[in-house]
């Protein structure tokens, strides 16, 4: 499983997409660069539902790792639409898959001790399109993020916490994003890293607000206060998912 090394915030946001020829036509091809989900078939067999294109694809360099149900990958994967073979199930492509990475999908911590908003400063944070992803069994927000790496002790942390529990008569959830930075030194590494959302109610509007502090970052921001920034978004999960 290949290593995320340092490369420029835009090119780890952005990934690449490309489509060649039309459904039905020869020279029928995609391949793209992007965030995606591991999902297993009744016998074992993974595949990856890949974030960017919306559709599920498998190849023999799958196989090969050790991939869990849930788990989150960056990879390259390219379908020859007009060269498929017998495939896995409906629904999921013949690919080639390369340049597996596998990065963090934590799940949020529920702490009502905290009473304020603190958190050291990421040097960058953006998110990821999709950026909120309704999966079979949770909801998550997927980010690319620079952090310090350490020099010893410790690694750097980075969590999502919800203070208080959600108001449903509200409808709006506020979440905090916290950075632990720990014993610093020069250099910096880049990642993904997924985060699963409180289950909300299916088919309702929610407004969820998350703060959080970083130096560069694509997300709308309301600098409410010299603590931090702030964006919102608004969830609503199908409850065919559930």
């Amino acid at each position: 499983m290949n290593t995320l090394k340092l490369v420029s915030i835009l090119i780890v946001l952005c990934g690449v997409l490309s489509l060649s020829g039309c459904l039905g036509d020869g020279g029928n091809t995609l391949s793209v660069y992007s965030t995606g989900s591991i999902y297993k078939t009744s016998t074992g067999t993974s595949y990856m539902f890949i974030d960017r294109a919306g559709i599920s694809a498998t190849s023999a360099e799958l196989q090969g790792e050790r991939l869990e149900v849930g788990d989150r990958i960056l990879a390259t994967t390219t379908i020859d639409f007009d060269n498929q073979g017998t495939q896995l199930a409906q629904g999921i492509y013949n690919a080639t898959i390369a340049g597996v990475h596998k990065f963090d999908c934590k799940s949020y911590t529920f702490d009502n001790s905290i009473s304020s908003f603190a958190s050291d400063t990421l040097p960058t944070l953006y998110g990821v399109e999709p950026f909120l992803s309704y999966r079979k069994d949770d909801t998550i927000l997927t980010f690319a993020y620079v952090k310090h790496d350490v020099e010893n002790g410790d690694p750097s942390s980075l969590k999502l916490v919800q203070p208080k529990l959600y108001n449903p008569e509200a409808k709006t959830d506020t979440l905090f994003l916290i950075y632990e930075k720990g014993n610093i030194k020069d250099s910096k590494s880049s990642d993904y890293i997924s985060f699963k959302l409180p289950q909300y109610p299916s088919d309702t509007d929610i407004n969820v607000v998350v703060r959080y502090n970083a130096e560069s970052s694509n997300l709308s921001t309301n600098n409410g206060d010299k603590t931090s920034k702030l964006f919102s978004i608004t969830y609503n999960r199908p409850s065919t998912l559930n």
